[in-house]
């Protein structure tokens, strides 16, 4: 009975609480796909407000129970855009995910805030994380080259640690300079002083210039350029966007006068933690190595040079004689090497102790020695998840790479923290913490006055292709400098660089209203440099010195706090308004200190042994502190739903590198778009996707000058000659004691303001068959006037040069992007896209007077900085031409025997030497001397125009990716010509080809050749620019080949992963071009604008290979 009653009273509990139970939770399932129709396993299914969530199965499946029909679910897995679906009467709900570039296709980051990409007015150009992670680089600037229309990357040689140029509707070049700074030009150079440099913006903080503390000395002293995207991850960057007109970039202001790059890094997105690790590892070897002779042909090169050759009353030439003390022939030891049997033997000379008079010789190649393959490694990990009101991405990464010089190469490791998080109902925060610490290791010791031995680079070209003993070295080179081999480079010279850097930011935004919110954004970067040098006694400039050691401290960083309110109203179907106004401030500071030592009894301690120098000198620290007060507003205005759009802002920037009353500068900027794609007459045709018309106006500033250029300052050099030689400011007291003091070295130019920029822009932006055909068209031209420019000073004011507001320089150009998808399928894709960009620069005015340069060439220019002692300066700016023109000799020829050219020309008069086998100059105003007067434009280093393409083929699971960028029209001025190209009395070793063909009069070996192209192995090269140095840089290059495979995710399902994808790259596959030089992607004087287009002491750029690995679960 009491069973029964147990039984009765359970029966009844479930039917009272049972179905109560049922209505409080409703079960819902599903499918959650990707856009191929596949199911996504490891996708996360969460319920919104709730710590309630689960994971698709390998078929993407799911099933989640929730309490009411109000329930919202939110989708999502990394990489795709996530999704809200509120429950309702659903109880199957099936979500596809779309990949997220295409958000980033449709809403593009600009200045202050976002917009939808087809509500731009501007010229932006945006490169998505997907672009960048295909590329498979270890450095960002690495994926910019040929991904936008003009952009170009160039290194200043190809060594690890180089500088590397990334030139934006400029010139431009490289690939292969990890960790090292960027020099940006967008649609030319706005100004001649060299800083072009676009402002980097990295999640809303400002970075400092990277050309404004550039060095572009000639021995790299102080210190090297760096720059915010060499610390960065390219892992971590969602989308990198560059404003290319200035109605994008007068937002900035004078910041925005080169352009802007904005990045952006990853958020975190909610569900489940999803770690990515991806590791890949590179094999490298200089892809060009140049064509010297070899050891036999530098034997008949110098037994040539060298002379004493002639025929006896037979006709046989003295290579033999007779022995006199045995009567045996033998080898004429009148020669320094005998050739016999493919065998080169050299003469030990008469105070050798060995026995043998003869030694033979073992060939050796000196690029091949110093240039070996590198092997890199670079390991990245990163952790993406979070909650609802809180998420977090985090990353770090480690990359090892080495150098093709044993000893060099560059270690970094960096890290980053995003977190996302919302305070209340209308408060949300940023915070975005990254860090890295890097150790460069250099080869970089080159410079102009250390002539064959001033660097390896140099020194690997010039020695002879044999180890020479220690004996032949004591006897033949007294100078122990002078004896110099790339041995002793990597083992007597130390250049290390550790650099730290940290960048923090923070971004509250506050709701008030549903039309206006305001931002708080603050943030800041720190930058500590730390470079030591050390030279043995063994290289020039430590032979010098007995032992040269300098050690330098830079440390910069820069701080900015913006306030801005963000204002939208809509006016039903008339107008879209979203208004920005702000006030911003930013500081900014960089000191840099160089200590040196000399004069060293004990080597041993290297580039840590300033304590054992016998001289150390403290040398005048430079310090460029300066602020920047700003305001600003924007309005954008979107008629008829987006028909008709309208941006017009304006800007104030006030900077303490400027008095009163120069301290301000305001820079407007208005531009209309019209999409036709919206009109009534277009709508019919469904195949026009979009079809937007563009103009725009802006105006832009630039304060590249010195914190301190309108005040006089002290120095411990004048100038006290005719020539404008420097001295040293000292004297002596009564007993001889040397006395140090300051003089005022500058003179100050209280008038000096901003340089102003005018820009106009006009283009089309068009998509055809559901995107399958698009592309962009911008046309536009800029002129910037009160250009800030160094003005040369007669040296009887006791001053070199001073900065002054003078001359107009003006850039016109048009761009032409396309891409296209050629085949669409399910399973295969087939795209292609590419751009071509067109830049004329000019400059208009100087403000100079008319002289005359040359012979009846009556120009208002001047000269840019010198190339060295045995060049001079190489590059003119002439009103009325492209700015950096090369200026110097025409040759033609080669002097003949009896040449009237001998007896035309006076030689005591003239540069160069007046004999058979010299260079024939050209006498261009006929007064029979060969001087000043005879210069003319030799070349110029701007190109015609610049491209890029790339195409992908995709086959399921299979990716196949090439890039090529490519460069047209412009010179190069290759001063290793002197060295390497040129047979002279002061070469050594020469290109093989030029071997082949010098002037030599008959000889025993080689035979006579008095041909016209290359000049004879005594001939003398005069210290000057010449024709025979510029050579055509155009160049095609294949920078990128990748192949890819994913495994299927049903397979890695299984084993726990969410993604498993392996992938092998070639880098710089190959190149055509015409150029002698190791790469024609040079500018070894980057970050100065008085001296481009120049390759000094280059080295080769590196061939890499690629494979790796990326994981996901």
């Amino acid at each position: 009975m009491e069973r029964k009653t147990q039984g009765r009273i359970l029966a009844l509990f479930c039917l009272l609480f049972l179905p109560a139970l049922a209505f409080s939770q409703i079960m819902v399932k599903g499918t959650v796909k990707a856009e191929d129709g596949f199911g996504m396993p490891g996708a996360n299914v969460l319920l919104k407000g709730s710590t309630n969530g689960t994971i698709t199965d390998v078929d993407g499946n799911y099933s989640i129970s929730v309490p009411s029909e109000k329930s919202v679910l939110v989708y999502s897995f990394i990489g795709m855009s996530t999704q809200e679906i509120t429950v309702g009467k659903q109880r199957t709900i099936d979500v596809v995910l779309k990949d997220d570039s295409e958000m980033l296709d449709e809403v593009v980051v600009v200045g202050y805030g976002t917009m939808k990409k087809s509500d731009l007015t501007g010229s932006v150009a945006s490169v998505a994380a997907k672009d960048i992670e295909g590329y498979q680089t270890s450095s960002v600037a690495g994926a910019l080259g040929g991904q936008i229309a003009g952009v170009q990357i160039t290194s200043t040689d190809g060594t690890p640690g180089a500088g590397f140029n990334i030139s934006i509707r400029g010139v431009g070049a490289s690939i292969d300079a990890p960790g090292a700074a960027s020099s940006v030009t967008i649609r030319g150079a706005n100004s001649l002083r060299g800083d072009n440099q676009p402002l980097y913006v990295i999640d809303n903080i400002p970075q400092a210039s990277t050309g404004e503390f550039a060095n572009s000395g000639n021995d790299g002293t102080f210190t090297i350029a760096t720059n915010a995207l060499s610390s960065l991850n390219p892992a971590d960057i969602e989308s990198i966007e560059v404003l290319k007109d200035a109605s994008a970039t007068a937002i900035y202001g004078s910041r925005g006068a080169n352009g802007v790059i904005l990045i952006t890094t990853k958020k975190g997105k909610s569900g489940k933690t999803t770690v990515g690790v991806s590791a890949n590892f590179t094999v490298a070897n200089a892809a060009n190595l140049l064509d010297l002779m070899s050891l036999e042909e530098y034997a008949q090169y110098r037994l040539v040079y060298g002379g004493g050759y002639k025929k006896d009353d037979n006709g046989d030439w003295n290579l033999w004689k007779i022995n006199k003390e045995t009567g045996e022939n033998e080898w004429n030891d009148a020669f320094q090497f005998f050739l016999q049997d493919g065998g080169v033997y050299r003469k030990n000379g008469e105070n050798s102790k060995l026995k043998e008079k003869w030694t033979l010789l073992n060939p050796i190649d000196w690029q091949k020695e110093i240039y070996s393959t590198a092997f890199s490694q670079n390991y990245s990990v990163t952790l993406n998840g979070g909650s609802e009101k809180t998420t977090y991405f985090a990353s770090a990464s480690y990359k090892d790479i080495e150098g093709l010089v044993e000893g060099t190469g560059l270690k970094q490791g960096d890290f980053r923290l995003n977190l996302n998080s919302t305070l209340a109902k209308n408060i949300t925060m940023a915070i975005s913490v990254n860090g890295s610490i890097k150790q460069n290791d250099m080869m970089s010791g080159g410079n102009t006055t250390g002539g064959a031995t001033g660097s390896i680079s140099n020194v690997a070209l010039s020695s002879a292709p044999y180890v020479k003993s220690q004996e032949e070295m004591e006897l033949t080179t007294p100078n122990l400098a002078d004896r110099a081999t790339v041995w002793t480079w990597v083992e007597d010279y130390d250049d290390t660089t550790i650099e730290k850097t940290f960048r923090g930011s923070l971004d509250l935004n506050w709701k008030i209203f549903k039309f206006l919110s305001y931002n708080l954004r603050a943030g800041g970067n720190i930058s500590i440099q730390d470079r030591d040098r050390w030279f043995n006694i063994t290289l020039y400039t430590g032979s010098a010195q007995n032992g040269y050691i300098t050690q330098s401290d830079f440390n910069r960083s820069n701080y900015s706090v913006e306030n801005v309110f963000q204002f939208n109203h809509e006016v039903k179907g008339i107008v879209d308004i979203n208004a920005t106004a702000g006030i911003t401030y930013d500081t900014y500071r960089s000191l840099n200190t160089l200590t040196v030592g000399n004069d060293f009894n004990n080597y041993s301690f290297r580039s840590n042994g300033m304590h054992m120098a016998g001289n150390v000198e403290y040398k005048q620290p430079a310090q460029r502190d300066y602020q920047l007060l700003s305001f600003l507003a924007r309005a954008n205005l979107s008629f008829l739903q987006g028909r008709y759009l309208l941006t017009a802002s304006i800007r104030g920037d006030g900077s303490s590198k400027f008095k009163k009353g120069n301290q301000w500068a305001y820079f407007p900027a208005a531009t209309v778009a019209w999409r036709l794609e919206q009109e009534e007459f277009i709508k019919d045709h469904s195949w026009i996707n979009q079809l937007k018309l563009r103009a725009g106006y802006g105006e832009t500033g630039s304060q590249s000058i010195d914190p301190y250029s309108t005040f006089s300052s002290y120095g411990t050099q004048f100038t006290n000659t005719p020539q404008g030689a420097e001295k040293p400011a000292q004297g002596a007291t009564g007993s001889g004691d040397k006395l140090i003091g300051l003089v005022v070295d500058k003179m100050e130019n209280d008038g000096l303001k901003w340089e102003r920029t005018v820009s106009y822009n006009v283009g089309v932006d068009f998509s055809f068959f559901q995107d399958r055909i698009g592309g962009t068209v911008d046309l536009y031209s800029k002129k910037t006037k009160d250009l800030l420019i160094q003005r040369d000073l007669p040296p009887s004011t006791g001053y070199k040069s001073m900065t002054i507001n003078q001359g107009s320089l003006r850039n016109n150009g048009l761009e032409v992007s396309l891409h296209g998808d050629i085949i669409r399928t399910k399973d295969f894709t087939w795209s292609l896209s590419g751009n071509i960009a067109f830049n004329r620069p000019e400059i208009l005015d100087f403000g100079l007077p008319e002289e005359e340069w040359g012979t009846g060439q009556n120009w208002k220019a001047y000269m840019g900085n010198s190339l060295g002692d045995h060049f001079g300066e190489a590059n003119i700016f002439i009103a009325g031409k492209a700015p950096g023109l090369f200026y110097g000799y025409q040759t033609d020829g080669i002097i003949q025997e009896n040449d009237p050219y001998i007896k035309q020309i006076d030689a005591t008069k003239s540069i160069g030497t007046v004999k058979a086998g010299n260079l024939k100059f050209v006498d261009q105003n006929g007064d029979g001397a060969i001087n000043e007067k005879d210069r003319v434009i030799l070349g110029d280093p701007n190109p015609d125009f610049t491209y890029g393409f790339q195409t992908d083929f995709r086959w399921k699971d299979l990716s196949l990716s090439m890039a090529f960028t490519g460069v047209q029209g412009n010179d190069i001025l290759n001063t290793n010509a002197r060295y390497s190209i040129l047979p002279s009395n002061s070469t050594s070793m020469i290109y093989k080809s030029s071997f082949e063909k010098m002037w030599r009069n008959d000889n025993p070996w080689i035979g006579e050749y008095h041909g016209n192209e290359m000049p004879s192995p005594s001939a003398v090269t005069p210290k000057v620019i010449m024709d025979r140095y510029v050579e055509d840089g155009s160049y095609l290059r294949c920078s990128d080949i990748t192949l890819g495979y994913n495994l299927p995710k049903n397979l890695v399902s299984k084993i726990g992963f969410n993604s498993i994808g392996i992938y092998a790259s070639v880098k710089n596959a190959f190149i055509i071009t015409n150029y002698s030089g190791y790469d024609p992607e040079v500018n070894s004087f980057a970050f100065d604008g008085t001296r481009p287009g120049i390759d000094t002491s280059s080295m080769p750029h590196t061939r890499s290979f690629i494979f790796g690995l990326n994981v996901s679960f």
